[in-house]
């Protein structure tokens, strides 16, 4: 456990447009507090059969720096051999019987700002941006599990040569993460799981949901999956847009016309596998919207926020969304301030290899993974919950509804059929939800890529109705 100490911060937060270098240091922590995965979490049931996905494959290490406010916490670095280091970040419960509190874990991949700073300090962590206790932190309720996921995002770091460029080693290296986690908390082993994925978070979300469930001493782990304007089936969902933004009234018919024809362009990419040309074509998806479809300076990640006509952006810009938000302040928080508290290295860059692990990224990120929802349901007991921002063009809400509308598994007729219900929250209605117990939707007004950014106060609903049940 870090030392904690009382930090007073006159000035934080600067440039929280990540910039994103093309290669660092990377670096092993060697301590005397590493931890071998013999006798860890893989024996810690005592069934001895921890063979399943590679023992002695990793070792964890906590970080020890100059001690970060009064809340308890663990920062720690899963070293996974040959292949980098996973930071996480772990806030044991505020609450009483801590060891039988729901855990959360949040992932938010590569195309968000990584849990660490986004979900951590922009949105329901213990502390708040200038680095004051938040008023209803999540932690109040519930044990909070940050991972800087996928390898490269963050303060996780890549070695050079081994980048991870699929879903299936991603999710290996959350298990061993976990497993790390527990190796040094054993107490929470027992407690419900809830994996939050947003965004590109919502693949490794679902996919680690899967693997857990394959691995007989820890199938017990995962109680619930969230997922968060997800990118599940990116390209269907894209086939909407056109008719989104016209009926918003932010293109004509010639615009309509021509964002179809880029979205089905990209679709017909995926459907051939060509998944590299179509990951391309996404990410100009914002520039050709604003150069060829007659609507300037248009934020699809949050589509009432004005921009100026020569903002340029990608589909994904969560980046220029916290800017506008916190403000451009003297310092950079994550380096400046977070990196000498936890104990990282100066030589580690937050966020220091984004383009590495975007651009390892790019022939597999279109790959649909509603197969792994369909999983889920059909063969587990894992309940599925999917809220999406109704401000969020990219991941519009009729297109993530072509994908959740259409899936396989025995409970379907009962979900397409159920009514659906208005939320409604001090008098105001936040959204709309249709409700089966093993899968729900939620319609989120207000809300852009990033409900609990937009919408805290919805999303705690959805976060007791979750979890809670009321």
């Amino acid at each position: 456990m870090a030392k904690r100490t009382n930090i007073i911060i006159a000035s934080v937060i600067g440039a929280l447009v990540i910039g994103a270098g093309l290669g660092i240091l990377i670096w092993w922590l060697v301590t005397d507090k590493a931890m071998t995965d013999d006798g860890g979490i893989d024996d810690i049931d005592g069934s001895g059969d921890g063979a399943d996905i590679g023992d002695n494959e990793y070792d964890v290490t906590e970080l020890s720096g100059d001690g970060l406010g009064d809340i308890p916490y663990t920062a720690a670095y899963t070293n996974i051999r040959g292949a980098g280091n996973m930071f996480w970040w772990f806030y044991p419960t505020t609450s009483p019987r801590r060891s039988t509190t729901p855990l959360i874990v949040w992932l938010d991949g590569v195309t968000g700002v990584p849990p660490s700073l986004l979900a951590n300090f922009g949105m329901f962590g213990p502390y708040d941006i200038n680095m004051n206790v938040r008023n209803e932190s999540w932690v109040e309720q519930y044990s909070l599990l940050f991972i800087d996921s996928p390898l490269g995002t963050g303060y996780s770091t890549l070695e050079d040569g081994n980048i991870s460029t699929n879903l299936d080693q991603m999710t290996n290296h959350l298990i061993y993460t976990l497993k790390s986690f527990y190796s040094l908390h054993k107490e929470y082993l027992y407690a419900p799981l809830y994996i939050f994925g947003q965004g590109h978070g919502a693949q490794q979300a679902v996919s680690l949901a899967a693997k857990l469930k394959d691995i007989d001493h820890l199938a017990h782990l995962p109680t619930g999956v969230v997922i968060g304007n997800g990118i599940i089936s990116p390209a269907l969902a894209l086939t909407k847009l056109g008719f989104y933004l016209e009926e918003l009234g932010y293109i004509d018919g010639n615009g309509r016309s021509a964002v179809e024809n880029i979205s089905n362009i990209i679709n017909k990419a995926v459907n051939e596998e060509r998944f590299g040309e179509a990951f391309d074509r996404l990410l100009s998806l914002g520039k050709f919207v604003n150069e060829n479809a007659g609507a300037v300076a248009v934020n699809l990640g949050h589509i009432v926020e004005k921009l100026t006509q020569e903002s340029l952006q990608d589909p994904y810009n969560q980046r220029q969304f916290m800017k506008k938000l916190f403000g451009i302040r003297s310092i950079n928080i994550m380096d400046e301030v977070i990196r000498p508290a936890l104990g990282i290295p100066n030589s580690i860059k937050f966020d220091g290899q984004n383009e590495n692990a975007l651009r390892a990224v790019r022939s597999t990120f279109m790959i649909p993974a509603v197969d792994k929802v369909e999983y889920l349901l059909q063969n587990t007991n894992v309940s599925v919950t999917i809220y999406n921002g109704n401000l969020d063009a990219v991941s519009n809400t009729p297109g993530q509804l072509e994908w959740v509308d259409n899936l396989r598994w025995h409970g379907q007729a009962n979900f397409t059929s159920s009514l659906r219900q208005t939320l409604i929250i001090n008098g105001l209605v936040e959204g709309y939800f249709r409700e089966t117990p093993r899968l729900t939707f939620y319609w989120m007004n207000v809300a852009g890529q990033s409900v609990p950014l937009d919408n805290p106060v919805a999303m705690r609903r959805i976060l007791r109705r979750i979890i809670d049940g009321n």
